[in-house]
């Protein structure tokens, strides 16, 4: 009996070994940052997809979040881990440089990550299953402060852009600010003080002409669809640019692919407060208030509209928001409950403010909805 008690004492105080293991395991993700050395499956050299900077991330642990960047764009996204288990989201919005064939290498891999863990010099393994698919160190704090997208200061990575592009045959990229526009190419860097632009009348097309001493741009941006030529990823918006020395009678001529960015701050969950200018309560609607949910790196929303739930898509541009393509479950609903008001005064939505932590939908007519940001 007394060696059965001993036994037991054994295993209890192995299994509290074991969680701290665990827990400290974790730990070592924080507060550092993370280089790339090793990346599996690839048929060109380490040196040869990373020769000037290689892909670095930083856990953040009271946001479940990781960023960094992938060799030269940034990279940020959520991440989820129990035990040994750990997955990374879809990267949101971030510059459109090209690369190289690196970047799409480390972005592939880190969609197969399913696993973490630490070898014996402390190095951070990413796997798939049992196969080692990544291998980072410890980033020096030099490395560490250039990878930091919050002090990058290159004009051309700026997160104040509301609508990117890129190409290729030559790869080039564009952003747009309400103060500058940037295009890059190779040879070439375009930097012109922002220009409004011409809509058509008969399509979504805005035409931005810009100049100065030096360049010229000439900018078109088409609301229809278009497929990267190399990636194959499809974005909702195509582009053309003519761009060449001011006054050239023979400029250059590239076409690519873009989309606008959705404003960061309309990711969250919002809940109903004001449905055309009365305030509303849980006796409006069955059980609780009516609730949005947005995700802007995928410019869908999700949520409960008082009686049902719902869904649909988020049409961004700059100072534009509608909400489309809703789709519901199909409860009856009591005659009293205003769910019907709430969906057709959705419906009309086409401009927002956000302000002290509200959410105000409207429409040049009228004030439809506010919502609050949900504790």
């Amino acid at each position: 009996m007394k060696t059965k008690a001993i036994f037991y004492m054994l295993i209890s105080v192995l299994g509290l070994v074991s969680c701290e293991e665990n827990i400290t395991d974790k730990e070592q993700l924080y507060n550092t940052s993370w280089e790339l050395e090793y990346i599996s499956g690839t048929r060109i050299a380490f040196e040869g997809l990373y020769p000037d900077k290689k892909p670095i991330l930083t856990f953040d642990k009271s946001t479940n979040r990781v960023s960094g960047n992938n060799s030269c764009n940034g990279y940020a996204t959520d991440v989820t881990l129990e035990d040994d288990q750990i997955s990374f989201g879809e990267p949101g919005i971030t510059t459109m440089m090209y690369c190289g064939e690196g970047e799409n290498q480390f972005l592939n891999m880190m969609k197969k990550v399913n696993k973490f863990g630490f070898d014996q010099e402390g190095k951070l393994l990413l796997y798939h299953d049992d196969v080692v698919l990544l291998k980072f160190h410890k980033a020096d704090k030099t490395t560490e402060a250039h990878s930091n997208p919050s002090s990058m200061t290159t004009q051309h990575q700026t997160s104040k852009s509301y609508f990117k592009a890129a190409g290729t045959e030559p790869f080039w990229s564009l952003h747009i600010s309400e103060k500058q526009i940037s295009f890059t190419t190779p040879s070439d860097s375009i930097i012109t003080p922002y220009a409004k632009p011409i809509a058509a009348m008969d399509n979504n097309v805005k035409t931005y002409k810009v100049a100065t001493e030096a360049h010229m741009l000439h900018i078109q941006i088409s609301q229809k669809e278009c497929t990267n030529a190399m990636s194959g990823e499809v974005s909702p918006y195509s582009v053309t640019i003519d761009y060449g020395k001011t006054n050239t009678m023979e400029p250059t001529h590239v076409e690519g692919c873009g989309q606008y960015i959705t404003d960061y701050r309309l990711h969250d969950i919002w809940v109903l407060t004001t449905l055309n200018g009365m305030n509303m309560t849980t006796d409006h609607f069955a059980k609780e208030l009516p609730n949005i949910e947005i995700n802007t790196t995928k410019n869908r929303f999700a949520g409960y509209a008082g009686c049902n739930r719902m869904t649909g898509q988020i049409f961004f541009e700059k100072h534009l928001l509608r909400f489309t393509n809703v789709a519901m479950t199909k409860k009856m609903c009591p005659g009293s409950n205003q769910e019907r008001q709430f969906l057709e005064a959705l419906k009309k939505v086409t401009r927002y403010n956000i302000e002290n932590n509200q959410l105000i939908l409207s429409n040049p007519d009228e004030e439809l909805l506010i919502l609050k940001k949900a504790d």
